[in-house]
């Protein structure tokens, strides 16, 4: 989507000699695009505009110093129900990636007496290289609020988080600058309970606003590609895979774990990857071998499976949402380039 490098064209706010809120430009004068950096965050997608109208109303903990969008966000927090539901959602997630680490820590999930500590040790197990080796570039696909590609960062020169979500990934980029866990999390109702905690967040991670179906890389930019709760949050599920694939070099790791928690307001049940005779996992494994769907030009080797990693996302102290993801480990074996990417 980025057809040359972009430079800051105008920086209204830094901190630490990091921009908070800025304009960077396309470096080449055909382009002539321009993308906003919001608390540090920069948004690279084609029609910003567009992605505005939509987030905003969510960004409900965000402060700006962009004459029109401080008053709004003021509004957001009362306690109407825009603000209690975005504060909720956002502390929702970060239990779920960080509420080890925060004092209080949240409750056992009581569907399985267990807390998320081993999704994670999984996940992060899977995606980890062999001793003594190093990824130079890894990136991880609908980051949210950041955990995994913090993960990504010990083992990676250069660890990219992006999502179209800019109140998680803002949230992502507030820890990493401030090395330390702070949110909201929700007990009932009205009631929420600020929680916190250190965290030595890596500083070798950079986040973007950006969609996953069109990336703002290169192709073969990255040796480790991963999307964690993802495949199943795309309109278009397969051409998800064919971004992954074409982001990766080959020799490179892709990580994917999954629910399939197929949802017809999210895609078509014709998009879903699944067949009458076959479950995703079964489907997954023929398509990464090259066995079926043969025009996406996949050839990869399944290094290793999990078939069921219990997880489980906190509302409230009377709410949880018990998730059990597949999660492969596929190593890129080469072949023609996938042709979904769009270039």
């Amino acid at each position: 989507m980025v057809q040359a490098p972009l430079r800051m064209r105008q920086g209204f706010r830094e901190e630490g000699g990091v921009t908070l809120e800025g304009l960077l430009e396309c470096t080449d004068s055909v382009c002539g695009a321009t993308y906003p950096v919001m608390e540090g965050v920069p948004v690279v997608l084609k029609d910003v505009g567009s992605w505005w109208r939509q987030a905003r109303a969510a960004m409900s903990s965000v402060r700006s110093t962009v004459p029109g969008i401080h008053e709004y966000f003021d509004t957001l927090e009362g306690d109407g129900p825009s603000g209690i539901d975005g504060k909720s959602q956002l502390g929702t997630y970060m239990d779920f990636h960080y509420g080890e680490f925060v004092d209080p820590p949240p409750a056992p999930n009581p569907a399985s007496g267990a807390s998320n500590r081993s999704y994670w040790e999984n996940v992060v197990t899977m995606a980890r290289p062999a001793a003594g080796e190093r990824y130079p570039r890894s990136i991880d696909l609908g980051c949210s609020v950041g955990r995994f590609t913090f993960e990504m960062a010990k083992f990676s020169d250069l660890a990219v988080g992006l999502d179209l979500d800019y109140g998680k990934v803002s949230a992502a980029a507030r820890t990493q600058r401030g090395r330390r866990i702070a949110y909201e999390r929700r007990e009932r109702g009205r009631l929420f309970r600020s929680v916190e905690g250190p965290y030595d967040a890596p500083q070798n991670v950079l986040f973007l606003v950006g969609d996953a179906l069109d990336p703002p890389f290169p192709a073969e930019s990255f040796d480790l590609v991963g999307a964690l709760n993802l495949l199943d949050n795309v309109v278009v599920p397969l051409v998800l895979l064919g971004q992954m694939d074409a982001l990766l070099r080959e020799g490179g790791i892709l990580i994917l774990g999954t629910p399939y928690e197929w949802r017809t307001e999210i895609a078509d049940p014709a998009e879903w990857l699944e067949a009458e005779d076959l479950d995703t996992p079964a489907l997954l494994r023929r398509i990464f071998e090259g066995s079926t769907l043969h025009r996406t030009g996949f050839r990869y080797s399944i290094e290793r499976e999990i078939e069921d990693v219990p997880w489980g996302l906190r509302g409230h102290s009377r709410r949880w949402t018990y998730f059990v993801s597949h999660v492969m480990k596929t190593r890129k074996e080469g072949g023609r380039r996938c042709p979904l990417r769009d270039e």
